[in-house]
């Protein structure tokens, strides 16, 4: 099931499918007399889970450690504690779950992990398609993923974040520059004589830094979610360790013609 969301929260699910009553509890406002430990206390929640155990179905855990702690229920364990709560949220939380059920083919639990892997390959092809690579496109498929069949397939497998491919750090311009004892403006102008990056005019008086299909290797251009006045999307070029070897090539050829402190620099 793709992942719900109710007043704004998400519901999680752990690798069983069930739900968390704990985010449940946040979506219903978060009283205290409505925490989950309550409503097992005084509803007849175990009285129910008992009950729709008794055809093989994993209707309640509580977990009090590791990653995820909480209580996680099934769907009908859910329906009880949201009319437990009030007539109100119960409609509330029907309504949802019928809408996500409405959007979503039914995965069993057995073939949620091939599936998911099916997806995920495929999710994958089209974050490429975008330009994407490595751990990028790993990450957009991923999310990809979790956003139509509701899986983390990250989160299964525990993990938080993907290594470096390459195991490089990235600089801006300007703190590439301070390795080089060179101030940012003066990294993006030599970046330039290298050929890896060039100025285009987007607008009268108003310039802008693209990579050149040769500083694409050494390159990684990351999103602002702002926008030039052209339109086109504000775009950082962070610059991997490297590119300081174009950069001290081109320094030792243009040698006599640089201020002494930056061909020293470089050729650090």
């Amino acid at each position: 099931m793709s992942a719900l969301m109710i007043a704004g929260i998400e519901i999680h699910q752990d690798q069983d499918g069930r739900f968390s009553l704990n985010d449940f509890h946040r979506a219903a406002g978060g009283e205290p007399r409505h925490k989950p430990s309550e409503w097992m206390r005084v509803g007849h929640a175990q009285e129910l889970a008992d009950e729709i155990g008794k055809a093989g179905i994993p209707a309640l855990r509580v977990a009090r450690g590791g990653r995820s702690p909480g209580t996680y229920v099934c769907k009908e364990l859910v329906y009880a504690y949201a009319m437990w709560v009030s007539p109100t949220f119960s409609l509330h939380v029907i309504r949802t779950f019928d809408s996500a059920a409405a959007n979503d083919a039914v995965i069993p639990q057995d073939k949620r992990l091939p599936v998911a892997a099916d997806n995920l390959e495929a999710a994958k092809r089209i974050a490429e398609s975008f330009g994407l690579e490595g751990n990028q496109a790993l990450l957009s498929a991923n999310s990809m993923v979790r956003s139509v069949i509701g899986i983390d397939l990250m989160d299964m497998a525990g993990v938080k974040h993907l290594v470096n491919e390459a195991q490089e750090l990235n600089y801006t311009p300007t703190e590439l520059g301070a390795k080089f004892g060179m101030s940012g403006v003066s990294m993006n102008k030599l970046l330039a004589q290298c050929g890896l990056q060039h100025s285009v005019v987007y607008r009268l008086g108003k310039k802008r830094w693209e990579v050149t299909p040769e500083g694409k290797e050494f390159a990684v251009i990351t999103d602002t979610a702002k926008k030039h006045g052209d339109g086109k999307p504000i775009q950082q070029i962070l610059w991997k360790e490297s590119v300081a070897k174009p950069l001290k090539c081109l320094a030792e050829k243009l040698q006599s013609e640089m201020p002494e402190v930056v061909a020293h620099g470089l050729s650090q």
